[in-house]
């Protein structure tokens, strides 16, 4: 039995959600549409806003006018509104919440406005009215009862110290939360259930006839009754969880089996997709060594967004509980980020520690002091070296190794090729979290930049495709960004209308996207997922075809003609590189990466650094075509560079930069050879299973057990000559070279 499941699922805190969860992924078509609407949007939002404050206003004059119709209306609208408000992508409920209007509230006046109407009419005896107060007392008797062995579950399964995937726990593996449909959200579903009370109350009011009321109780009653039959045996098996120390004993024993040799240990205080690449780009590097790898993760979301993979992954949230994880094989950890977690492992002295990154960057946070902490700093060529040396001296020369970047090999070299309209990928970087680290060129250069591809290069294809994060910190960044969609929309609409064969086979394209939903359920780990009883190597062999398929397919719609946008999966940055001609981005690793290419690329100078400045302190700087020089943006000279193909100025310093950024071939060979060689250290120091003990040492004389110190056995074996010197020798003398040696 494989223990794939994590403890957490995908159950979202069933405290008031109000659809405030991530838009599900998409197509980059559809999130190019996501963005032209986002105006719809808004003024969507605000008319629902405005049309839910008007059904209860129109109540509020119903009870106190004791109009039928203008209550009815008013119910109605309202509980049209709060089922459409959850999926409008905007702040309104957020607004409701701070404004103390939150969804229960919403559901408690409306309840009270309904008794009080109800009880004005003198057309129903005076008990319908206590009857109906009793039927929403019920409802909320019902939801605590509901929640109670929910929470519960929940709480225990929180406390569970590790989620494996491909380990076998073997009776240890943690039971299931109860499925999404009778868990997820189940406050607003439970909430809901008073539309049955209000709308029997409802129509006894209209039709004058109280069998409505009394017809809409008895309903709620047998819906809670079916509801806690279904959900009781599922809660019951949840609550069937391991003890900690049981939990830690069958991964300790899993972990035992597996003898992982290397581990990659990752942590980031906010555990996104965005992030998540930063190890995902390491697992088929890690897939092609010699020695057997783990993947430890310290966030559960992180967990949920580790790319399909049969390496095995343990994600431990505690620091107490991580540090009884036994890893007696283990000699090697990598670390793709700095973070504070980096601590929690970096303890462990019988290992070897190796900081290896996410990408080759000229950013100032690719080389800092933090990095002194590690045994080893890989890079990938002489330029990561000089980078650290701008420390002087703080990190030894001796400790930086370079090794290359193994997962460019699919990279494909430029081939001599002049083309008149050349594709030309815009890849720009974020804002970072500091005003130091900003080096992303959109707010200020973003859409002039796009504005002049298409005036001097006017039947060419942009490929844009940003950071994951941009507009994450600044505003500004995310207005620009929107413009550069809409700009690449609207000249897509102008091509399209003077060329309609360009408009991609419909049958090819609904293949492509039934195979980016099959990714997505393969991504998705939650109890309610087709794929969720898979085991990890079922998922990895789906992902796989599935993803080459997809690629199969994509060069019938990857049209020459139309402008494309992704910051999704697919198609993967590397598969860019290869459908462009030229790049256009920042001082991000993208650039280094591009190198292994040899094709042109310009590089943006948003602080209007002069040439000497920008060269001296950025190496891929050196063989770039900049944007701006001065007041020109110089998109021109980068053109005519990509026309070219391969015979341009920077040609030369292109192929000579490679091997000074990206090392030299082979880079697989010599990262595997790395870890071989660090692994074989570190077992020499430290065999398998043995750990650093602590060193006896103590100021005191203990002439009284010295001779105690010296075995029986040892004793026997010193010539009888020398034992009668160290006897006549004083006693301090001996002590003292006791204690040098």
């Amino acid at each position: 039995m494989s223990g794939t499941r994590s403890a957490e699922g995908t159950a979202t805190d069933p405290e008031e959600d109000e659809g405030q969860g991530q838009e599900a992924a998409a197509s980059p078509g559809r999130r190019l549409r996501h963005a032209l609407r986002l105006s719809g949007r808004w003024l969507m939002a605000n008319t629902l806003l405005l049309a839910l404050l008007g059904a209860y206003v129109a109540m509020a004059y119903g009870v106190a006018t004791l109009s039928k119709w203008f209550f009815a209306i008013g119910i109605v609208v309202s509980y049209g509104v709060d089922l459409a408000l959850p999926y409008v992508k905007s702040n309104a409920l957020s607004l409701l919440r701070k404004n103390r209007f939150g969804l229960t509230m919403r559901f408690l006046v409306r309840q009270l406005l309904l008794i009080g109407f109800f009880g004005e009419l003198p057309l129903f005896p005076r008990h319908a009215t206590a009857i109906l107060a009793c039927g929403f007392i019920y409802l909320f008797v019902f939801l605590v009862l509901y929640g109670l062995p929910l929470e519960t579950a929940k709480r225990k399964h929180r406390m569970i110290p590790v989620t494996v995937r491909t380990l076998d726990l073997g009776e240890a593996i943690p039971p299931p939360l109860p499925r999404n449909l009778v868990y997820r959200s189940y406050v607003r579903k439970i909430l809901y259930l008073d539309v049955l009370i209000s709308a029997g109350a409802t129509a006894a009011i209209v039709t004058d006839q109280v069998a409505f009321l009394y017809g809409g109780i008895g309903a709620l009653v047998l819906v809670s009754f079916v509801a806690m039959t279904v959900m009781l045996p599922q809660a019951a098996r949840a609550h069937r969880v391991p003890e900690r120390e049981d939990s830690l004993a069958a991964v300790n024993r899993a972990l035992g089996y597996a003898g992982p040799e290397v581990v990659v240990y990752f942590s980031f205080a906010s555990a996104t997709s965005d992030f998540m690449y930063q190890v995902n780009m390491w697992l088929p590097v890690l897939k092609s060594t010699r020695r057997s790898c783990l993947v430890v993760l310290r966030e559960r979301r992180s967990m949920e967004l580790l790319a399909p993979t049969d390496i095995p992954a343990i994600c431990v949230p505690k620091a107490d509980d991580l540090g009884e994880i036994e890893l007696p094989h283990a000699r090697v950890v990598l670390y793709p980020g700095n973070a504070g977690k980096n601590v929690h492992m970096l303890g462990r002295a019988e290992m070897k520690h190796v900081f290896v990154g996410h990408g080759d960057s000229d950013k100032l946070a690719s080389s800092n002091r933090v990095s002194k902490t590690y045994d080893e700093i890989w890079v990938a060529g002489q330029a990561g070296r000089e980078r650290y040396r701008r420390l002087r001296g703080s990190i030894p020369d001796e400790a930086i190794v370079e090794v290359g970047l193994p997962q460019l090999d699919e990279v494909e070299p430029a081939a001599p090729q002049a083309k008149e309209h050349p594709a030309v990928l815009y890849a720009p970087t974020w804002e970072g979290w500091t005003r130091e680290g900003d080096y992303s060129s959109v707010p200020d250069l973003g859409v002039r930049i796009i504005t002049e591809l298409l005036r001097l290069n006017p039947e060419g294809r942009i490929v844009y495709r940003p950071h994951p994060m941009l507009g994450y910190r600044s505003p500004e960044a995310a207005e620009e960004h929107r413009k550069i969609l809409a700009i690449l929309e609207e000249d897509n609409k102008r091509r399209l209308a003077e060329d309609p064969g360009l408009v991609a086979d419909a049958t090819v394209l609904k293949e492509m996207a039934a195979l980016e939903e099959r990714m997505a359920e393969l991504q998705d780990r939650s109890r309610d997922s087709p794929a969720y009883h898979l085991t990890e190597q079922e998922r990895v062999v789906r992902q796989e075809f599935a993803i080459f398929r997809w690629y199969e397919l994509f060069p019938m719609v990857n049209s020459p003609r139309l402008h494309f946008h992704s910051t999704g999966r697919l198609p993967g940055l590397f598969a860019v590189f290869n459908a462009v001609d030229g790049m256009i981005s920042d001082i991000s690793s993208v650039v280094s990466d591009f190198l292994a290419s040899g094709k042109p690329y310009a590089l943006s100078n948003p602080r209007d650094l002069s040439v000497a400045e920008l060269t001296e302190q950025v190496s891929v700087a050196g063989a770039a075509y900049l944007v701006p020089v001065g007041e020109e943006l110089a998109v021109g000279d980068f053109l005519e560079a990509v026309r070219a193909a391969g015979d341009d100025r920077l040609a030369e310093r292109r192929r000579i930069l490679r091997t000074f950024v990206l090392g030299g071939p082979e880079a697989q060979k010599r990262f595997t050879y790395a870890v071989d060689d660090l692994y074989e250290r570190g077992i020499r120091t430290f065999p398998a299973g043995e750990v650093p003990v602590p060193t006896v040492a103590t100021p005191f004389n203990q002439e009284d057990t010295e001779q105690e110190d010296v075995p029986p056995e040892i004793q026997e074996e010193i010539p009888p000559d020398i034992q009668e010197e160290i006897e006549s020798m004083p006693t301090a003398t001996r002590e003292g070279d006791l204690g040098n040696g």
